[in-house]
């Protein structure tokens, strides 16, 4: 059957059509186009008067090729239509649409036919006694969905998994693998091999997501198993002063305890690629000699701290036994793993550590000398960090497995996952091709003028503050020269 692409050449085509079908949240399928036809055996009625599709446009502002909102409107003078809104509703009813070309006089289509638009429809505008207009929301509007997700907060951000189901998929993620929103609490005590504890006999249910619920749990640190599960990423923590005595001082004095300058509401960072930025200081507290900080880095698990700058001072990573109180040190605590981290700075009198965990945040301590900065003030901190490992796939859509890739390829994909997109509605091997395309090396000049080879494309991305993701998809996009589209089959394809 001839394609698309050549018909629409020609000075004379077959009829244009837009096939709409509607999957009601009853289950009932009903399939509607302008004119009555039969295609690939399934009759379309006559109903749709009219629609918004031909304003669809590429590079759009919502982040794909795509609309992110349409306008039906049926033939309503049965009062069929009045019927479904009456009896079942057409909220939340999903309507996919199929564009092709089709010779009404034959009554065959012309070509292959392919999807232009997925999405979810909301009650109806407007209804008369002989139309319906039912507006219709792309199922994943990207200009409503913002990056980063989380925020700097004293409550554990991670959602509880309050089912059986939930907790099953809180266990390894289940399709959505690290994406699922259940994955980084991961609570999952009546599993077998999860993590928890168990409230009597039977699993908790719910979780009022502080510090106390968390230890009740068996989340916080240690679950009834002993196995390791430090899931909460509440930012909770403040040490308490202590008196102190300043080399060449002979009296003690309280320690100074600078005010946190991660405040709670703003965002933790997102960090693609390699970049330097000024991560959010939890807080920071001078013990006369030697100012110790707590840093946090960002969401998710990062590959590697490259280098720490404290008020212009680069302060190198710590060492083992060796005497490091001249320059300061600096030490990842946590590169962001669900399985978070203790920093050993800060314990009592038995050695219990004092801190939060950080689950699926990375953070970093440093401990600069007084000659950096004695504690009186927050410091200046600038990193350089190899950012978040993402995840990679074949060209015939195997995943690779997650690793640190500045492809903007991946880092999309990254994105759309974050955003809700799973892997049965995105074009993998699209993807990976698109990888490949953007890793090409090409020649170019470095710094001193030398020849080299880089490649096509990079993205190193870091994100401090909140934005759409329809915003950050398109600024990748433009600078990376690609382009979001459906596929013949509905699925997401670069």
């Amino acid at each position: 059957m001839p394609a698309i692409s050549d018909l629409k050449e020609l000075r004379a085509t077959q009829t244009p059509l837009f096939l709409f079908t509607f999957e009601l949240p009853t289950g009932a399928v009903e399939r509607w186009s302008t004119h009555r036809v039969q295609v690939d055996g399934q009759v379309y009625g006559a109903r749709v008067l009219n629609h918004s599709l031909f304003e669809m446009r590429s590079d759009a502002q919502e982040g794909i090729d795509s609309l992110s909102r349409i306008s039906v409107t049926l033939a309503n003078a049965d009062s069929y239509c009045s019927q479904i809104e009456r009896n079942r509703g057409w909220k939340g009813a999903k309507l996919t649409v199929r564009f092709l070309f089709f010779d009404l006089k034959s009554g065959a289509a012309a070509s292959d036919s392919t999807v232009v638009f997925r999405g979810v429809a909301n009650s109806p505008d407007d209804i008369t006694e002989g139309t319906l207009r039912l507006p219709v929301s792309n199922r994943m509007n990207l200009q409503r969905m913002l990056i980063p997700e989380v925020r700097i907060q004293r409550r554990c951000p991670w959602k509880f998994p309050a089912s059986a189901a939930q907790r099953a998929e809180a266990l390894d993620g289940g399709s959505r693998g690290k994406h699922s929103p259940f994955f980084r609490c991961g609570y999952s005590a009546d599993i077998t091999g999860g993590a928890g504890n168990l409230n009597g006999e039977a699993p908790f249910d719910s979780c009022g997501y502080t510090r106390r619920e968390c230890e009740q749990r068996g989340m916080f640190d240690l679950d009834s198993k002993e196995d390791p599960t430090r899931r909460f990423a509440g930012v909770e923590f403040v040490p308490p002063s202590v008196l102190v005595r300043t080399y060449g001082e002979n009296s003690y004095h309280a320690s100074p305890l600078a005010e946190n300058e991660g405040r709670y509401n703003d965002f933790v960072p997102l960090v693609y690629g390699t970049g330097w930025y000024a991560p959010p200081i939890v807080f920071a507290r001078n013990d006369g000699n030697l100012t110790r900080l707590e840093i946090l880095l960002g969401t998710g698990e990062i590959h590697d701290v490259l280098k720490v700058v404290v008020n212009d001072v680069e302060i190198p990573p710590g060492r083992a036994g060796a005497n490091m109180t001249a320059t300061g040190w600096h030490n990842v605590v946590s590169y962001g793993t669900r399985t978070g981290a203790f920093n050993s700075d800060f314990t009592d009198a038995e050695g219990t550590p004092l801190g939060d965990p950080y689950g699926s945040m990375a953070f970093l301590s440093v401990v600069a000398p007084n000659r950096v900065n004695d504690g009186r003030s927050l410091p200046k901190v600038q990193v350089l960090v190899r950012g978040l490992k993402v995840g990679r796939y074949a060209s015939n859509g195997a995943y690779l497995g997650d690793d640190y890739d500045n492809n903007p390829a991946w880092v999309l994909l990254d994105i759309l996952k974050r955003s809700g997109w799973g892997d049965d509605e995105i074009d993998l091997a699209s993807f990976a091709a698109a990888a490949v395309d953007a890793a090409q090396l090409i020649e170019a000049k470095d710094l001193y003028g030398n020849p080299t080879l880089i490649p096509r494309f990079q993205c190193n991305l870091v994100l401090r503050r909140r934005r759409s993701v329809a915003d950050v998809l398109r600024g990748i996009r433009n600078a990376s020269r690609l382009s979001l589209t459906h596929d013949d089959n509905g699925r997401l394809q670069l």
